[in-house]
């Protein structure tokens, strides 16, 4: 009966995704996953908020810590977009086999390979901040936080892919609401263990990172539970052979992801790299600018979320048509919420940055990175949707190629030539070629974007035949 009953909210998902108008659609898939989102990067922040109140030292330390934690998270997030990839065109065919064997399978290479990596990191750790520009007098901060969360690696990367498979069918709620949970358990822990109230532990930096753990395992049960309740999860009657397979699918899909993915923080890391050269209150005020300035990105990132999987299953449903007109709401959204954060960022910056540290200097460098970030965020719009689209579309080796032209040659490459080349002032550099590369991506990712739309519906024959748009 319960599998009877899955089985029913998946056919009828898939014709809402099929079928269904399209903005609504896309609204259904992606306000669900803007709440999971804001949930993840709010781990981030209220780490950032705590450890703020710590001190500058330790608001710098995680500065540097940020580039590599996002640069190991970039691994799940690429394996969670080639598996939805996957898993979401397998059941737009109606092959519910090959989908429950493909998220199996998924389930067992991010363990074994989170394994891997944290052994890896433990003994790459010290080469890895050294080429951060990371001070001495910061690498006890930096050690307090990172082990433990080397230690948790697996906790940490399993929810961010088992979430990608649960959206896979079309479901973007129970996630998301994982993911809120989860962050109100970390805000809930993490003063306790980092300042040590009502007889807890004064753990400080490592407090925040045992909060996160905790509650990101948690994330991990409950999605494991759904993801067998659905009847996507079978490890009986599998050989070596079918697992290659899965590993080989999944991997053609989610390493161009990967490689996406870990542009944005090796690009941070350059940036950090830079503004050593300045000061640490320039790396403290960057990772505030930054921290704030992902919290605006989040309705973005959860329409490229949303998007993918109404793109693979109407993709896999030969219906490409519903992508352009997709796509168009999808660019005017994101032209509207640029507006909406260059009115809040340039209004309040300064408020939302006194918020992260008590220090003058350093609120003031973080409210000036912010009045020239919000320039540009609705290129930003236009590049996660476009990246959103390329994957499933067919096209994975895209949305590396949209992200390493914006974050290596027009941000970190632009910057390097400038303060290497021309001297220019490091801080000033780093704020001003952010907004650039996202306007510049932006424009030149949605019209790369629109074209791989018309060709394939050329391709299948669609174009003439189109039916009218909701």
């Amino acid at each position: 009966m319960n599998s009877a009953r899955a089985a029913a909210r998946t056919r009828l998902r898939r014709q809402r995704l099929l079928a269904g108008p399209v903005g609504r659609v896309l609204f259904a898939l992606s306000w669900p996953v803007s709440l999971g989102l804001f949930s993840v990067i709010a781990f981030n922040i209220v780490d950032t908020l705590y450890i703020g109140r710590l001190g500058p030292d330790q608001l710098a330390a995680i500065g540097y810590c940020f580039p590599v934690i996002f640069s190991m998270s970039a691994v799940s997030i690429g394996m969670a977009n080639g598996a939805t990839s996957v898993v979401s065109r397998s059941l737009g065919r109606g092959d519910a086999d090959r989908a429950r064997i493909r998220t199996t399978d998924t389930i067992i290479f991010t363990g074994i390979l989170s394994l891997l990596m944290t052994g890896g990191m433990f003994l790459i750790d010290e080469t890895v901040f050294g080429w951060l520009g990371t001070p001495q007098r910061l690498m006890p901060f930096v050690h307090q936080y990172m082990n433990v969360w080397f230690l948790g690696l697996p906790f940490l990367m399993m929810p961010i892919v088992l979430n990608g498979l649960i959206r896979a069918t079309g479901d973007a709620i129970f996630p998301s609401s994982l993911m809120i949970m989860a962050a109100a358990i970390n805000a809930v822990i993490s003063p306790f263990l980092v300042f040590g109230i009502w007889g807890a532990p004064d753990l400080g930096m490592a407090g925040a990172a045992w909060a996160t753990i905790m509650a990101r395992a948690v994330v991990f049960i409950c999605s494991f539970v759904y993801l067998q309740r659905q009847k996507l999860v079978e490890f009986t009657g599998h050989d070596f052979g079918i697992f290659r397979s899965s590993v080989a699918e999944i991997t053609r899909f989610g390493a161009p992801a990967f490689f996406a993915q870990l542009v944005s923080p090796l690009s941070a890391a350059i940036g950090v790299r830079l503004l050593t050269l300045s000061s640490t209150d320039a790396v403290a005020a960057y990772t505030v600018g930054t921290r704030i300035e992902s919290l605006m990105l989040v309705p973005f990132m959860a329409l490229s979320s949303g998007i993918g999987p109404f793109t693979g299953q109407n993709i896999g449903a030969g219906k490409p048509h519903r992508l352009r007109s997709a796509q168009i709401k999808a660019l005017l959204f994101g032209l509207g919420w640029g507006l909406v954060v260059f009115a809040i960022l340039t209004a309040f910056g300064s408020q939302l940055a006194g918020l992260f540290s008590r220090e003058a200097s350093i609120v003031g460098l973080a409210d000036h990175y912010l009045s020239f970030i919000a320039l540009g965020v609705w290129g930003a719009g236009f590049l996660h949707v476009s990246v959103g689209v390329a994957n499933p579309l067919g096209y994975p080796n895209l949305g590396m190629t949209l992200s390493i032209i914006r974050h290596l040659v027009l941000f970190a490459g632009l910057s390097l030539v400038l303060i290497l080349g021309f001297g220019t002032d490091p801080f000033q550099t780093v704020i001003m070629a952010g907004p650039a590369a996202y306007i510049v991506a932006g424009l030149f990712a949605a019209l790369m974007t629109r074209r791989l739309i018309v060709r394939e519906e050329a391709a299948m024959g669609r174009s003439a035949s189109a039916p009218s748009q909701h």
